[in-house]
């Protein structure tokens, strides 16, 4: 129809070659979309990491497995009505003999001598008597592990707050304190690592500089950088001139 020999042979090249450059595209699109799938979801599992670094971690409910060794209530036993009388064993005797059973002897009785070699009768305590009970004792409620950890945290972010240089970022007290979490990027566990800081307002948050911006992400332990990122600085400043005006 087009005027082309099928049996030509620089027409079966032809064909041969579109055929090969239709496959390598093919094979490189399909190729592209599974590698820009992947890469979106790499960014999207970091942004969610990032995210839960960002507002600290949650406080997981940690349950205590219910110990059957315990109990609040102990079961005491039932007193026996006729006592058992003690009986003398000898230890040379058969073990098929009859028991022979110790009678009182009255008070009037003298003693019987005690032969060489019979060993004395063994006591059986009454068994009347109820058992007291003993108090129930359970074992000691461990401490939140992720209070714990984040106490550790911002302590050792507090112990340095003397590297910073609060003379030209500015000092506030926490009364004075704004809602830093307004800032795009902060948390509320990075705000309180701010605050362990002594950093509260959103006019000391406007006055870093770019060395203060590195040594703070450096020393509340944040993704390097993400200070700068993240702008916070410009949102401070503008954030202040909205809530004060200045």
């Amino acid at each position: 129809m087009f005027g082309l020999d099928p049996l030509s042979r620089p027409v079966a090249v032809a064909e041969i070659l579109l055929l090969l450059t239709a496959a390598a595209f093919v094979g490189w699109l399909l190729g592209r979309l599974t590698r820009s799938g992947r890469v979106k979801a790499l960014r999207q599992a970091i942004t969610r990491r990032e995210a839960e670094l960002a507002n600290g971690p949650s406080a997981d409910t940690i349950s205590v497995p219910a110990n059957p060794s315990y109990s609040e209530t102990a079961t005491s036993a039932e007193p026996l009505t006729t006592p058992i009388p003690m009986i003398p064993v000898d230890p040379l005797a058969p073990i098929y003999g009859a028991p022979t059973l110790l009678i009182p002897a009255d008070d009037t009785e003298a003693e019987q001598p005690e032969l060489p070699g019979t060993p004395p009768p063994i006591e059986i305590p009454p068994l009347g008597a109820p058992i007291p009970e003993a108090p129930p004792v359970f074992p000691p409620q461990p401490a939140s592990a992720t209070d714990t950890g984040e106490t550790a945290v911002l302590n050792r972010i507090a112990a340095r707050a003397g590297e910073l240089q609060f003379d030209r970022i500015g000092r506030a007290l926490p009364t004075d304190a704004d809602d830093l979490k307004d800032i795009v990027g902060v948390g509320p566990f990075l705000e309180r690592k701010l605050h362990s800081l002594g950093i509260y307002t959103f006019r000391q948050i406007s006055h870093f500089s770019k060395e203060d911006s590195k040594q703070i992400n450096e020393i509340i332990e944040f993704f390097p950088g993400r200070i700068d990122r993240d702008d916070w600085v410009g949102q401070a400043k503008a954030l202040h001139e909205r809530k004060y005006g200045e």
